[in-house]
């Protein structure tokens, strides 16, 4: 009777089962719908026409929870049941796509070449989840997307939803993406006032596996007079920041786009510890960085740091990348007296040539001051080797320099002799 009474007014119900409008019965067995819906044409009363029973996305639920804990529409679309799925099926399921990892790729996707208006849509339905999605393994792509393809109304929106949040945000291993994207795709102002949130929590976030990248950010997008603020918190730490595994990228970062004055206390600092920082892991990293990009009076100060130790610094595993460094960037002067104190030493068995040539790090800034010599002085250093060579080919770093000299000199060159390989011409 419930049953009657609730369909009153369609003539097409009847006790038992149901009838199509046209006065054909369906059973109301279980089962009997599908088969039914399967078999039957446009007109019927379950296909995607019908009135009564709108099209299928629409018939979609929030509330229709599977046991993977997915929604219906989620675990169809999971299981390619619904092949052409566009972004307004997704109502009401926007959130819940975005937190998964193939229907978040399938938002990235179509917000490209979305419609304004499509977007918006999309745009309303994350704004009230934006920092749940900022801090999961796939919404935050979603998030990104926005920053980058959004409207300009978009991004202000999300960048205020950020506001209050940059440090933990910039510290949360998915949020700390959205800042990076963020202030690559925010105006000045805005960037500014972001910034000033890590205003205190420098150091923090410069020693984090996540915060140094938003530093890095900060300091490569935002203008330079709004981060003094990092400047000033690095007084004092630009040695041990420089010997840090993220500290040291950030250090390269100040020097590679902060101004002259707020460069110059932190290179201060460095030229204080250049013979330790050149030993380190990572300092060393720090100095090769202003060797090949510094103001030449910053290179000749660390050039004449490494004078009269380019032997024990050269066999030295993170040194002696320094030194190739030095040979290369510094000045003509400069290159031919970090050659000349390799060679001038006393001839023998232990010559300071004699020793880097069988080195496993030394035979690299050998074979660097080969390359960078003037003529003149690189046919020094050949006859410097010559009385070797038997030797340095039972050495594996020696055939290093053996080649190296084959390249120059094919075996026999005018000016300078055989070389002096074997006879099949191999090493």
């Amino acid at each position: 009777m419930t049953l009657l009474k609730i369909f009153a007014d369609h003539s097409c119900f009847v006790v038992g089962g149901l009838t199509n409008g046209s006065g054909r019965y369906i059973s109301a067995a279980p089962g009997a719908e599908a088969k039914y819906r399967s078999a039957s044409g446009t007109s019927s009363l379950f296909s995607s026409s019908s009135q009564l029973f709108p099209p299928s996305r629409l018939r979609y639920n929030r509330s229709d929870i599977m046991p993977s804990g997915r929604s219906r529409l989620l675990e169809d679309f999971r299981n390619n049941r619904f092949p052409n799925l566009q972004l307004r099926d997704l109502i009401g399921h926007i959130v819940e796509f975005s937190q998964d990892q193939h229907g978040s790729r399938f938002i990235q996707q179509k917000l490209e070449r979305a419609t304004p208006a499509e977007r918006q849509m999309v745009f309303n339905e994350i704004l009230q989840a934006a920092y749940q999605l900022m801090t999961d393994v796939f919404g935050n792509y979603v998030i990104q997307k926005f920053f980058e393809f959004g409207s300009l109304d978009q991004k202000l929106a999300l960048a205020t939803r950020i506001r209050g949040h940059v440090l933990p945000l910039a510290l949360q291993m998915y949020g700390c993406r959205v800042i990076q994207k963020a202030l690559e795709s925010i105006s000045s102002d805005q960037q500014s006032e972001m910034v000033k949130e890590l205003d205190g929590h420098v150091l923090k976030c410069v020693k984090d596996q996540n915060g140094n990248h938003v530093v890095q950010k900060c300091i490569e997008c935002v203008q330079p007079q709004s981060l003094q603020f990092i400047i000033d918190a690095f007084k004092g730490q630009v040695f041990v920041l420089s010997t840090h595994p993220y500290g040291c990228r950030v250090i390269q970062r100040i020097l590679e786009h902060c101004t002259a004055e707020q460069t110059l206390p932190i290179l201060e600092e460095l030229h204080q510890h250049t013979e330790q920082l050149v030993q380190d892991q990572y300092g060393n990293y720090v100095i090769q960085h202003v060797l090949e990009h510094g103001r030449p009076e910053d290179k000749s100060k660390i050039v004449s740091e490494i004078r009269g130790k380019v032997l024990a610094l050269s066999q030295h595993k993170f040194a002696s990348n320094v030194v190739e460094k030095c040979v290369t960037h510094a000045s003509r002067a400069e290159r031919a007296l970090l050659i000349d104190e390799v060679c001038c030493q006393n001839d023998g068995p232990h010559s300071a040539l004699y020793t880097m040539m069988k080195d496993q790090y030394a035979n690299y800034v050998v074979q660097k001051m080969i390359d960078m010599a003037e003529p003149a002085q690189r046919k020094i250093i050949v006859h410097k080797i010559r009385p070797h060579i038997t030797t340095l080919r039972k050495y594996t770093y020696g055939k290093h320099i053996l080649a190296k000299l084959e390249k120059y000199y094919l075996k026999n060159s005018p000016d300078l002799g055989p070389i002096g390989g074997p006879p099949n011409g191999m090493l």
